[in-house]
């Protein structure tokens, strides 16, 4: 009799445990085509470094296809788990600008227009957990002239119009991050955005400003343009390459659309 029920706790332990043993494993997660490690962390609501560390990955944009992430346990949500957000009407237009044939600004070997659309990407992302509708002019490395861009954007009503840029010139001791708008609401998404940009980047304040870029000019809701670093300095250009840097530079842009969401 004793026996029996020696052997009963003793197997209750041993399932206990591995079931113990499984949640101090946590999820994995198998990276598709076109995830970086932004969007898979997310997805299960943990911070980029912490994923990171938990797989001992040091160069955050190395992630191959078919890799296999652990994802930290204890409080993380699981990604079956659905989070309620109320849908926005405000639609976001966001404009990696550049690409394909035409690389932007090139210095030390980093391209603009990549850089460009790894903000603009985690900026979708962003804005699409919070329930915004996007619209993306480009979502991979091709061309898109101007007017084309406009044209996209003009297509819908209750959107604001995000051009995103790095900056570059001969004077490569020039530094800081300056946002461009046109109209009474651009100017307040420019302040908004330029705001957020300095405060959460610690970089150099070089303004919001008017300024009738044809992608601005051209297109019907309110438009801006944002300058995010300049990649002709070469401190800066080592920051603006950096995942963390770009992250930044993506939850700026989103603070910015939410104050303006709030206001209007």
């Amino acid at each position: 009799m004793f026996s029996g029920v020696f052997f009963k706790k003793s197997l209750i332990g041993v399932f206990v445990a591995a079931f113990t043993c499984g949640l101090a494993m946590g999820l994995t997660h198998k990276v598709k085509k076109a995830e970086n490690l932004y969007r898979i962390a997310l997805k299960y609501g943990v911070s980029i470094d912490r994923l990171a560390a938990f797989n001992g990955i040091k160069d955050k944009n190395s992630l191959g296809v078919g890799q296999v992430l652990k994802i930290p346990s204890g409080k993380v949500a699981s990604p079956a788990a659905k989070v309620r957000r109320t849908p926005k009407s405000l639609r976001v237009i966001i404009d990696a600008g550049h690409g394909g044939k035409d690389r932007g600004a090139v210095w030390g070997g980093v391209r603009e227009s990549d850089l460009n659309l790894k903000v603009a990407l985690r900026v979708e992302a962003s804005l699409k957990s919070r329930g915004y509708p996007v619209t993306m002019i480009r979502r991979s490395d091709v061309f898109v002239d101007l007017r084309r861009r406009s044209q996209i954007s003009n297509r819908y009503r209750n959107c604001i119009f995000i051009s995103i840029h790095f900056n570059a010139t001969s004077h490569t001791g020039v530094r800081g991050v300056e946002t461009f708008y046109v109209g009474k609401r651009g100017r307040f998404l420019a302040k908004t955005i330029q705001s957020h940009l300095v405060n959460n980047l610690k970089v150099r304040d070089r303004g919001y400003k008017f300024k009738r870029f044809s992608v601005l000019n051209d297109t019907l809701c309110p438009a801006v343009l944002v300058e995010c670093g300049f990649i002709s300095n070469s401190y800066e250009r080592s920051r603006c390459n950096s995942s963390s840097y770009q992250a930044a530079v993506a939850r700026s842009i989103v603070s910015g659309v939410e104050g303006y969401d709030r206001a209007y």
